[in-house]
């Protein structure tokens, strides 16, 4: 069966983006510079910078709350997107899978993705509002000398 041009080359940038999408799960043993920034991470900095702070014991309690629920939630998200990698692994184990099927395969894996970040994201909100104005000023120099740091 003959592939016309335009299915040729969609088959072939979605195979590409399969194959780093897998490449970069692979990667995550390592961190890098290309994570999104914030989540758990932002919570544990301001955990360890509490008495630069002067977080009281009843926030650091909410931070810690926040870390715990966090991590949880992280955890699904990437249980999900494992099994996600999977089934596109799968489609793309096929001889000459339908462009349908695969792009609903990619799809999946870029939508658990975008959770993840909206996750990061929505904690950096969360933690941050624990703040005043004074502690989020000084945390946000904190964070800024610890990413130049890496």
């Amino acid at each position: 069966m003959r592939l016309d041009r335009s299915r040729r080359v969609t088959l072939f940038c979605a195979l590409l983006a399969a194959s780093s999408i897998a490449a970069g799960a692979h990667a995550q043993a390592r961190p890098s510079r290309l994570t999104t920034p914030g989540g758990i991470a932002e919570a544990r900095l301001m955990k360890q910078k509490a008495s630069e702070l002067g977080l009281s014991e009843e926030v650091i309690a909410k931070i810690d709350a926040s870390i715990e629920s966090d991590t949880a939630e992280e955890k699904k998200l990437r249980e999900l997107s494992a099994a996600a990698l999977d089934d596109l692994n799968k489609v793309l184990a096929q001889k000459m899978p339908s462009e349908k099927e695969l792009m609903a395969a990619s799809n999946k894996v870029g939508e658990i993705a975008s959770k993840s970040r909206e996750l990061k994201m929505k904690s950096v909100i969360r933690v941050r509002s624990l703040l005043t104005p004074e502690q989020l000023d000084k945390f946000i120099e904190l964070r800024a000398q610890a990413t130049q740091r890496r």
